[in-house]
C-alpha cells in the first residue's frame, strides 16, 4: 500500500481527498497555527519500525489568521501500521531553513477509514514581513525577525547604513553604503589599510596615502627629511629632497651619482668602472711635472699630469731628460746614479792652512762656488779661484775685521757677514779697503754668543741677515749697513740656546735650531701672522744639541746635530728621524757640526772626527775621510761642495765629467 502526503486546504478531515483504492485507511495530520500569516510547514511520516521509510511533504501556509493546515497520510503496503509523524516551520516559505525543533506524534494507521493526529504551532510575526520575531518566548517558534515591529528590517532587507541592523545579521557592518575610512596606527593623520563602516572607527582618519603607518614622521604633504632610500612623503619617490639618482661628480672629480651617506646627507658615490689616477705637479720648480698632487678623474690643481715627468720632485738637480753628472744623483732618472763616472770619493782634494794655521769655524760660497768666505778665530779669509791659476787667498786683518767668528754667510755679490762672541757681527766687500763695518748686536754681554747666520737676498735693496744666539735671541741686520746701529735690531727670542738658523729665501721660512737646558734639541720656526718665534716640535725628546740646518726650499729643511742626530722636515712638520749617523768605528754616534742637502736622496753631513757622509735615501755612506775635524759644510751646487775645519782645513769636492758613453 503507497503512502500519500497529501495538502488538504480546508477545516474538514479528508474533505475533497480521493482515495486511492490501495490505501486501506489514513492519518489526517492537522497543523494549526497562530500568530503568523505567512510560512510553510515540512509534514515527514517515519515507519517507527524502519526509519529508512519516510516520506516529506513541504505545505505553505494559506494566510489565515488563525487557520490551519491539513494532510492526509497514507501508509505504504510494505511499511509497518505505527509512522512517526512530525512537523516543521519554515518563515516566508517552503525554501527558508527550518525554525525550532520538530514536533513529533507517533499514531497507528487505521485499516479502514481515518485518524486524527493535531500540531499546533505558534510565532509572532506583527509586522507582517513573513519573518518570525527572534525573541525566544515558551511554546512559540522562535524566528529570525530581530526587530518584529518594523517590516522594514528582516533578513532579507538590505542593510544601510542608518543606524539599525536592517538584515538582522552583523549589525552594520554589511551595509552595502559604508563610508570609507583608513587607520591610522601612528597617530599623524594619514591613514593606510581602508577600512568601511558606517560609523567611524577608533584610530582611523579620511585621509588615506600613508605609505608607511608605523612611523608618525612619515606622512603626506611633507619634505622628503630623510636619506635612507624609502619614500619618506609618500610621493612616489625616495629620496628626492637629497638628489638621489642625478649625476654629481665626487670629491675626486670622478663621475658618480648621488646616493644616500646618512639619514642627514646624501654624498656622490662614484660609477663603476670609474676611476682616479695619481696627478702630477712641479713641486721643486725644474719644469718637470713629478710631485704627488693627489688622485683624481680630473687633476686636483691647475695643470697637472697624469705621468710623471720627475724621478725626484725634492730637488731641481733630478728630472726626465737632463744629462747624468757626478754627483751622486739620478740627474736624468734612468734609475742609475753617476753612469760613466769614476768612483768620487777619488775627487776630494784638501788643504791645510788656508789663511794662516787657525782653525775655520764656517765657510760660505758663492758665485756657483767659485768664491768663498772663511771665518775663524781672528781670521776672515776671501778665496776667489778666478784669479790666477791656483786661485788667490785674502785674509782681513785690520782689527774692525777681527773677532772669534763662529759663522758667516754671503750674498750673490759677494758681500760677507759674520758673527761671533760677545754679539760681534761684521760684514764688508771682497775690496782693498782695509776696515770692515763692525756693530754688536744689542743688549749683548760678554756670554753672548752668535751661532748661526743666514740672509735673504733684497733685490736691488742689498740683503738682510738673521742671526741666533747661545741667549735665545734672534737679530736683523739689513741694508744699509753702515753706521751699522741703526739698521741692526732684536727680531724676536725663544727660551733656548740657538746653534744655527737658514731659510728658503723668505722670512716665512726661516728655522732655527739648537737645544735647550736639558740639553734636548729644539727646533722654532718664524711665524709671519704673528710675527713670532713659535716651537717647531721634532716629534720626540732627542738627547743633544742641532748644530746645523739646511732649508733646500718651502718644502723641504734638514737639521743635523750631536749623537748622529738627522732630522727632515716636510710638509710643514718635522716628520721623521734619518738613521743615525756613526763614527768610523761603527758603534759611536757621530758628532755631526752641519749639514747640506740636494734632494731627499742627497744629503751630506761633516762630523767633528773629519768625515763627510752622504746620504742616498735609504741609508749613510763615507764619502771623504780625514784627520782634521770638520765645522761647516757648504755647496751651491750637488757638483761643488766644500767644508772647512780645524787648522786650517778646507776639503773640496768638483764633480768630474762624466765618460762619453
Amino acid at each position: 500500500m503507497r503512502l500519500i502526503l497529501m495538502a488538504v486546504l480546508c477545516a474538514s478531515v479528508l474533505a475533497g481527498c480521493k482515495k486511492d483504492d490501495s490505501k486501506a485507511g489514513a492519518l489526517n495530520v492537522t497543523l494549526a497555527y497562530s500568530g503568523f500569516a505567512r510560512g510553510c510547514v515540512t509534514v515527514t511520516a517515519t515507519d517507527v519500525d524502519n526509519a529508512a521509510n519516510t516520506n516529506s511533504l513541504n505545505v505553505a501556509i494559506p494566510g489565515n489568521t488563525p487557520g490551519s493546515v491539513s494532510v492526509a497520510v497514507y501508509r505504504k503496503k510494505d511499511w509497518g501500521r505505527v509512522l512517526s509523524v512530525t512537523t516543521q516551520l519554515h518563515e516566508v516559505d517552503c525554501s527558508t531553513p527550518a525554525l525550532g525543533d520538530p514536533q513529533e506524534k507517533k499514531a497507528e494507521v487505521p485499516v479502514e477509514g481515518s485518524l486524527d493526529v493535531a500540531f499546533l504551532v505558534r510565532a509572532n510575526d506583527a509586522d507582517g514581513d513573513g519573518y518570525f520575531s527572534s525573541d525566544d518566548a515558551e511554546g512559540v517558534v522562535s524566528g529570525t525577525d530581530c526587530v518584529d515591529g518594523d517590516p522594514a528590517v528582516n533578513p532579507s532587507a538590505t542593510e544601510v547604513c542608518n543606524g539599525k541592523d536592517d538584515n538582522c545579521v552583523l549589525g552594520e557592518s554589511d551595509a552595502n553604503n559604508k563610508k570609507p575610512w583608513y587607520e591610522d596606527v601612528d597617530g599623524d593623520g594619514y591613514g593606510s589599510t581602508l577600512v568601511e563602516a558606517c560609523v567611524q572607527p577608533a584610530e582611523t582618519v579620511t585621509v588615506s596615502g600613508d605609505c608607511n603607518d608605523n612611523d608618525a614622521q612619515v606622512r603626506p604633504n611633507r619634505e622628503e627629511f630623510r636619506c635612507d632610500g624609502k619614500d619618506d612623503n609618500c610621493n612616489g619617490m625616495d629620496d628626492e629632497d637629497f638628489d638621489v639618482g642625478n649625476e654629481c661628480k665626487d670629491e675626486l672629480k670622478c663621475d658618480g651619482k648621488f646616493a644616500c651617506a646618512n639619514l642627514n646627507q646624501s654624498t656622490c658615490k662614484r660609477l663603476d668602472g670609474v676611476n682616479p689616477v695619481v696627478w702630477y705637479v712641479d713641486g721643486d720648480n725644474d719644469g718637470a711635472k713629478g710631485q704627488d698632487a693627489g688622485m683624481g678623474c680630473e687633476s686636483p690643481v691647475d695643470g697637472g699630469v697624469s705621468q710623471s715627468e720627475d724621478c725626484d720632485e725634492s730637488s731641481v738637480y733630478v728630472r726626465n731628460g737632463l744629462p747624468e753628472v757626478c754627483d751622486r744623483l739620478d740627474n736624468n732618472c734612468t734609475g742609475g746614479v753617476d753612469e760613466g763616472c769614476d768612483p768620487l770619493t777619488l775627487t776630494w782634494t784638501t788643504a791645510a792652512g788656508v789663511g794662516g794655521n787657525g782653525d775655520l769655524a764656517a765657510i760660505a760660497l758663492y758665485d756657483d762656488g767659485r768664491k768663498a768666505w772663511m771665518v775663524g778665530p781672528d781670521k776672515l779669509v776671501h778665496f776667489d779661484s778666478t784669479v790666477g791659476p791656483n786661485g788667490t787667498t785674502t785674509s782681513y786683518t785690520d782689527a774692525t775685521c777681527l773677532g772669534n767668528w763662529r759663522a758667516v754667510w754671503a750674498s750673490a755679490a759677494g758681500r760677507v757677514f759674520a758673527v761671533g762672541d760677545t754679539g760681534l757681527m761684521v760684514t764688508r766687500l771682497p775690496d782693498s779697503d782695509p776696515p770692515c763695518a763692525q756693530p754688536i748686536a744689542p743688549d749683548s754681554t760678554s756670554e753672548t754668543k752668535l751661532y748661526g747666520i743666514t740672509g735673504i737676498e733684497q733685490s736691488g735693496a742689498g740683503a738682510t741677515v738673521y742671526a741666533v744666539s747661545n741667549q735665545g735671541r734672534i737679530f736683523k741686520w739689513k741694508a744699509p749697513y753702515v753706521p751699522p746701529s741703526a739698521h741692526l735690531s732684536e727680531f724676536g727670542s725663544v727660551s733656548d740656546n740657538l746653534r744655527a738658523i737658514a731659510s728658503a729665501g723668505t722670512e716665512g721660512s726661516l728655522l732655527a735650531v739648537g737645544g735647550d737646558s736639558g740639553n734636548k734639541a729644539v727646533a722654532y720656526r718664524y711665524d709671519t701672522a704673528s710675527s713670532t718665534w713659535v716651537s717647531d716640535p721634532l716629534g720626540g725628546s732627542f738627547d743633544g744639541f742641532l748644530r746645523g740646518i739646511h732649508v733646500t726650499d718651502g718644502r723641504f729643511a734638514y737639521a743635523a746635530g750631536d749623537n748622529g742626530m738627522v732630522f727632515k722636515r716636510s710638509g710643514g712638520v718635522w716628520t721623521s728621524s734619518l738613521p743615525p749617523v756613526f763614527e768610523s768605528n761603527g758603534t759611536t754616534k757621530a758628532a755631526i757640526r752641519d749639514v747640506l742637502a740636494f734632494s731627499e736622496k742627497g744629503i751630506y753631513v761633516a762630523t767633528s772626527e773629519g768625515h763627510i757622509l752622504f746620504y742616498n735615501g735609504t741609508g749613510w755612506s763615507s764619502v771623504y775621510s780625514g784627520t782634521a775635524s770638520l765645522a761647516s759644510l757648504d755647496g751651491p751646487l750637488p757638483t761643488r761642495i766644500v767644508a772647512a775645519g780645524t787648522g786650517g782645513t778646507i776639503v773640496n769636492f768638483t764633480a768630474p765629467e762624466p765618460t762619453p758613453p
